[in-house]
């Protein structure tokens, strides 16, 4: 068994169960056994995460306002913060190929060359939300790309849709301040014509990955799919 997501381990506990049933009577260990696995199905079936997690946080202060990332291991912390130094490092005027230094002397050297930019991190346990319910818990997927991805008329126009009623709105269109969260499913369009090109190919793109929300951020990441403009 290579793979081994949460339904596949609730199905395993639930075979083992099943073969330790018929000896319940004659053992009391496996009675008990039975007992536990009966516990823990029920734990792992309540909760998306029946046990306590580490979770690796960054928070990256810059002229710009501030990044916040996350990650369920350090070096998967290390490979987003990386990520972001390399996308800056113009600004500390070095001469070396950041896509050639190892993600550890590219956070070092960029953060130590540039002071006015300051990371912090820490890590901290999530423990298992037991209120969690399967059956009336509606989860969506989402991917964030940056506003560049759309034209400065474009965010002219969302400008406009937010002085009206959101059901006039041709998208179901929220502002978060540092951008947008666009609902991506058709069925909440109001006129599709009313989007312009550049918005549409977006909102396309996202659904194209599965996700029921685009969110337009200054700070998210660029895709080579998508036109980048300068504003």
């Amino acid at each position: 068994m290579k793979d081994h997501p949460r339904f596949t381990h609730l199905t395993l506990l639930a075979r083992a169960r099943t073969a330790l049933a018929s000896l319940a009577e004659a053992s009391a260990d496996i009675a008990e056994v039975i007992a536990d696995l009966d516990t823990a199905i029920l734990s792992i079936d309540r909760a998306p995460v029946a046990w306590s997690i580490p979770v690796y946080l960054a928070t990256i202060g810059h002229g710009r306002g501030t990044t916040n990332v996350v990650a369920v291991s350090y070096g998967g912390l290390q490979v987003q913060v990386a990520t972001f130094c390399r996308s800056q490092w113009a600004e500390i005027n070095d001469s070396r190929d950041p896509g050639q230094l190892d993600d550890a002397m590219v956070i070092r050297d960029y953060f130590n060359l540039h002071p006015e930019d300051e990371l912090t991190s820490r890590m901290e346990w999530i423990d298992p939300d037991l209120g969690y319910d399967p059956e009336r818990l509606e989860i969506g997927n989402y991917v964030a790309l940056s506003s560049s991805h759309i034209s400065w008329p474009t965010t002219e126009r969302i400008d406009e849709w937010m002085k009206v009623d959101p059901c006039e709105r041709p998208v179901s269109i929220a502002d978060t301040h540092y951008g947008w969260v666009v609902a991506t499913n058709p069925s909440s369009f109001g006129d599709f014509l009313e989007i312009p090109d550049d918005l549409f190919h977006a909102l396309t793109f996202a659904r194209g990955l599965g996700c029921n929300y685009l969110i337009l951020d200054r700070d998210s990441s660029t895709t080579d799919r998508l036109v980048c403009y300068e504003w």
